[in-house]
């Protein structure tokens, strides 16, 4: 080595930190790791002598117990007595080294291993502060001490072992807990308000003033609500953490029918206490604007918390869970062979007349033999909730079921693990939320990049629909268009103020019933389509075309379908 880097008797320093770095850069060089001795102070805190040492001085204690541990550390310790020692001088007030020993009894590292000795292993903030960003990102440790050594053209140029870069990310993890996981939650709370006003959260205290459920939501989702939350989605299936504290999410769909997330809850537990408290509390961060359909999986406590908080809101039930428990219950209809399952989704997805339906449901449990089959009789006494037939005059926007939320849980479990903290699961949480917004901006991009496809390219009334709606809607248009071509009109009737008409599909099937009023325009037909998705349906644009009505009316261009879908103002519930 330089001589100016060796160390020598009688060399002066100006600190005792000086004195370190001076010694441990030699270590470096030399190939020991350099461990901080004894230490001397006097009265007023002033460090008057101390030494330094090899990290292999001294020896390993023995073990003195009557049995033996089964694993044991290897021996590290050789007694090496390398070693330099530093006293104050008081009249110039600098350390002067007056003990050193230069000759190690052990083999010394080479230089390759530099960055593994454990004096010289140490994390900058620089580092630190690119693997916080790289946890946050969902990067896992080996990977992202990978990428850090990409960069610094390997990885024994980094400055440290994946082992610190875990201890490092662990004690900030650590101090951000400091005042424990509720703590640190209020705390990430209070960021996200200082960064948005309109962040909205809520906490519920038990009687012990401990913190049972939570509530929050942020200013891009009380927005989305504001355009979107006529129908929402609710479900709590998904387990956060080691707690397994119930996850539910408030979810609807935007103008491209992707999912758009209105709000979140972690519950204490799932009784009608907490689920009250969580519907009421949803309502007051939307300024008390009900959903005008909910849909629900068929948990009794939240089907009672509904009908307390949101009386006027329509209640249904998701479909799909439905027939999850169908197979559950009456599985062993599927392997013989019998035709109940079919049955029973004809009662589910295609009856319209009520009528209809208790006589078909009659004769199903009839062939059967399931008169008394306690879960059919369960299912059928809320069928208002879940029957066609039944939801004819309910707002769904196409909707049936809270797959929207499966299809969320879905993406979180990408996201979240069982080991995560509160912090951490706001964190990654965020992470899900971010993705669906983003897929909305793509969304977004595509429809003003790419041009629709017309399949009759001189239709004023597509291209009419092309301009305002969304793509995918759109498409549905234009699907209901193309049916309305198959469409003959039976008979029409009329009245002083409107023309009834029958229609039906060319080659028979159900017969609609459309009127129209010829001055203002307004229709409306026995499917009620529009009135369920917001979308005109063949028959109505038969009629349409049959009196010359080349464009949609405005009253039927529901605004929630169209591209500007967003315009419009939002505010909070403090009026912001």
């Amino acid at each position: 080595m330089e001589e100016a880097l060796c160390p020598k008797i009688g060399m002066e320093f100006q600190s005792e930190d000086e004195t370190y770095n001076f010694y441990n850069r030699y270590g470096l060089g030399v190939g020991f790791s350099v461990r901080k001795d004894y230490l001397n102070k006097d009265r007023d805190g002033v460090v008057t002598s101390r030494r330094y040492t090899c990290c292999k001085e001294g020896f390993k204690p023995r073990y003195e117990g009557d049995v033996k541990p089964k694993r044991t550390r290897a021996e590290t310790k050789t007694g090496c007595e390398a070693k330099m020692g530093i006293i104050l001088n008081r009249e110039i007030m600098k350390y002067q080294v007056p003990d050193l020993v230069i000759e190690h009894n052990h083999t010394l590292h080479i230089s390759e291993c530099a960055h593994m000795m454990r004096s010289q292993r140490k994390v900058s903030f620089s580092q630190g502060a690119q693997a916080e960003i790289a946890n946050d990102a969902g990067i896992s440790l080996k990977q992202s001490h990978e990428l850090m050594g990409k960069e610094a053209g390997g990885l024994g140029n980094i400055g440290y072992t994946r082992d610190n870069l875990k201890h490092y990310l662990r004690t900030k993890r650590e101090w951000g807990l400091k005042y424990g996981e509720a703590g640190a939650m209020l705390r990430y709370f209070e960021e996200q308000k200082l960064e948005n006003p309109s962040f909205f959260h809520a906490e519920q205290l038990d009687c012990e003033e401990q913190i049972t459920n939570i509530f929050w939501a942020d200013a891009s989702m009380l927005m989305d609500y504001t355009y979107f939350g006529d129908v929402v989605t609710f479900d709590t299936t998904y387990k956060t953490n080691k707690e397994y504290r119930p996850l539910g999410v408030f979810v609807g769909f935007n103008q491209f029918r992707q999912l758009v997330i209105f709000g979140a809850t972690l519950l204490y537990d799932e009784t009608i206490e907490s689920f009250k408290w969580v519907f009421g509390t949803f309502v007051e961060a939307v300024c008390g604007r009900h959903p005008k359909t909910i849909f629900t999986d068929q948990d009794a406590a939240m089907a009672a918390a509904i009908s307390a908080v949101m009386p006027s809101t329509y209640h249904g039930l998701c479909t799909f869970h439905i027939r999850v428990n169908f197979m559950k219950h009456l599985g062993n209809y599927y392997k013989d062979g019998s035709n109940l399952p079919y049955r029973f989704a004809e009662c589910v997805y295609e009856i319209e007349d009520k009528n209809e339906f208790i006589m078909a449901w009659d004769a199903m449990l009839k062939e059967h033999k399931l008169e008394t089959n306690e879960w059919l009789c369960g299912i059928y006494a809320c069928r208002k909730k879940w029957a066609k037939c039944f939801m004819k005059g309910a707002w769904i926007a196409g909707m049936r079921s809270t797959q929207l939320s499966e299809s969320l849980n879905a993406s979180i479990k990408n996201y979240l693990k069982l080991d995560h903290d509160l912090v951490q699961f706001f964190k990654h949480f965020n992470r899900v939320v971010d993705e669906k917004r983003y897929n909305e901006l793509r969304a977004e991009y595509h429809s003003r990049q790419k041009l629709p496809m017309l399949r009759l390219q001189q239709t004023p009334v597509l291209i009419q629909a092309a301009s305002i709606y969304s793509p995918c809607m759109f498409v549905a248009f234009q699907n209901e268009y193309d049916e309305s071509t198959t469409m003959v009109i039976l008979d029409q009737k009329h009245t002083t103020m409107h023309v009834e008409y029958s229609v039906s599909h060319y080659d028979g099937g159900r017969e609609r019933r459309v009127i129209l009023n010829p001055i203002t325009k307004d229709i409306t037909c026995s499917c009620n389509l529009f009135e369920q998705e917001g979308i005109l349906c063949s028959h109505a644009l038969k009629v349409y075309d049959m009196v010359g009505t080349k464009f949609i009316p405005d009253q039927y261009v529901t605004k929630r379908w169209t591209k500007k879908a967003r315009s419009g103002g939002s505010v909070d519930c403090k009026g912001r």
